[in-house]
């Protein structure tokens, strides 16, 4: 006694072709994602025209602030151009560069390192009253309270990036790493 008649060939074939469109799909699926994260592991020149006279020249997306691409960043970053043009902290612009488009060191560590809290505490210590003067609050995106100290973490100040140019100096406080970059 057969349960199913023995036309369903048709039907076996139906279910082959289903299943080998199943599988190409799930191979574009895996290029994809793929991609995605190799483009996550990749350094990329610094687009914004700013951050381009920092001590690095290359970044990786997305950065500290989650921004995926630097046109986001970009947009986000121009938000800042008074306050770069008032030129209120001698490193704000650092931070900055620092949090849109973070130095990208493949080789040492997969994640974008941060600046240090100081850095982003001098800034703040710069601008936040010309800021204040128009009724405008530090931003909670550059929280310093959320950025590791020079002393007990990876992070990236000014004075730690050696140019090509200038002698190597090396100073070690504490457990901190020195970037000569």
């Amino acid at each position: 006694m057969l349960l199913f008649p023995r036309k369903s060939r048709p039907c076996r074939a139906m279910a082959t072709v289903s299943m080998v469109i199943v599988c190409l799909c799930l191979l574009k699926s895996l290029r994809v994602t793929s991609a995605f994260v190799h483009r996550l592991d990749k350094c990329e020149p610094i687009d914004i025209p700013r951050c381009r006279s920092m001590p690095y020249n290359m970044t990786r997306m997305p950065n500290l602030l989650h921004h995926s691409t630097q046109e986001n960043s970009r947009l986000s970053f121009d938000q800042f151009h008074m306050l770069l043009d008032q030129n209120c902290s001698d490193v704000l612009l650092f931070l900055l560069c620092a949090m849109y488009v973070p130095i990208c060191t493949v080789a040492f560590q997969p994640d974008p390192i941060p600046p240090c809290r100081g850095v982003c505490e001098r800034a703040r210590a710069g601008c936040e009253p010309l800021m204040n003067v128009y009724n405008v609050s530090w931003p909670e995106a550059l929280s310093c309270a959320k950025l590791p100290r020079y002393e007990r973490g990876v992070c990236v100040s000014p004075e730690a990036i050696v140019s090509p140019n200038a002698p190597a100096k090396r100073e070690y406080h504490g457990t901190a790493q020195d970037f000569s970059f």
